[in-house]
């Protein structure tokens, strides 16, 4: 059996879902809005007979069901709306992580493994593994998968480029200070130093863009929460970029910041690739900022 539980049912919960159809024997919907939850499992279930599939997809707003699934993805809080940063929506997105990360932490043992989608994701998924006690490997922020579909766009849309592999992929911090792999790209495409900051500019800019033309990113999040899903489920061990609970790789330690990782059923296995100086010297700087957030909301550097 393949139990996914999503916790929110709001638009990109509801993608992912629907993304996630062909890859599940069950899916559960969690909400705290009444019906919500029970209403978009219905709208998922026609979509599942109109394709011939054998998925149960279900909706509660009793989270007591969502314990003992294969994943848990977390989708729910406030999204940004124009004109918002990321971090703009730690104080009102904070509360509902704690909440929930509470909610697990009686089975700190359990072989779940949790995907958290909230915003500012590298803070609150720390956040919801220090609350929850969880083991680290257990627990990874949706970020690199998402920024590196971004970097793949502009470099398509706007430079006939298709990019691929480790050098397509976005490290750092799921916000201003995204890290994409300079050197990898220069030497692979030949693009000038001009054009790199160029790419790092609009791939950083690229979700408030979407979000100033449409009022919320949906699909790509959605899409890229299903491929982290669908390699849990499927014990692929694909290396992808994630938002990962640092223990000294990449020398940092007490953050969760953009880093590749292996992934499979047992969850998310850091991969330490060999950075140039420069983007060693970029990743630092993520998690300097990721650090001082930390500190300011009371999660700072543990004491041994």
């Amino acid at each position: 059996m393949r139990r996914i539980g999503i916790i929110g049912s709001g638009k990109v919960g509801c993608s992912a879902a629907a993304f996630l159809l062909t890859e599940a024997d069950e899916i559960v919907l969690y909400d705290i809005i009444p019906k919500l939850p029970v209403g978009e499992a219905l709208d998922l279930q026609n979509a599942a007979e109109a394709l011939g599939l054998n998925v149960e997809v279900k909706g509660t707003n009793d989270i007591s069901l969502l314990h003992g699934l294969d994943v848990v993805v977390v989708t729910a809080g406030f999204g940004r709306t124009p004109g918002m940063s990321r971090m703009d929506l730690l104080n009102k997105n904070l509360p509902i992580i704690e909440g929930i990360a509470k909610e697990y932490s009686s089975e700190r043992d359990c072989g779940t493994v949790f995907i958290i989608v909230t915003n500012p994701v590298d803070v609150l998924t720390y956040v919801f593994w220090r609350r929850s006690g969880v083991a680290r490997h257990r627990v990874a922020g949706l970020s690199g998968v998402l920024d590196s579909s971004r970097l793949k766009t502009i470099m398509r849309m706007s430079r006939g480029l298709r990019i691929s592999g480790p050098c397509s992929f976005v490290l750092g911090e799921h916000g201003e200070n995204m890290v994409i792999l300079r050197d990898r790209i220069r030497e692979e495409y030949g693009l000038s130093d001009t054009d790199l900051d160029l790419v790092l500019s609009e791939t950083v800019k690229a979700a408030a863009e979407i979000i100033s033309m449409k009022g919320a990113t949906v699909h790509g999040p959605g899409a890229s929460i299903a491929r982290m899903v669908k390699a849990v489920l499927s014990d692929s061990r694909e290396v992808l970029p994630a938002s990962a609970v640092l223990n000294g790789e990449y020398r940092i330690r007490n953050v969760c910041l953009g880093v590749p990782v292996e992934i499979g059923r047992s969850g998310f296995k850091i991969v330490q690739e060999k950075l140039s100086e420069n983007e060693e010297s970029m990743l630092r700087k993520a998690a300097e900022n990721i650090s001082k957030v930390l500190e300011q909301i009371g999660y700072g550097e543990q004491k041994q």
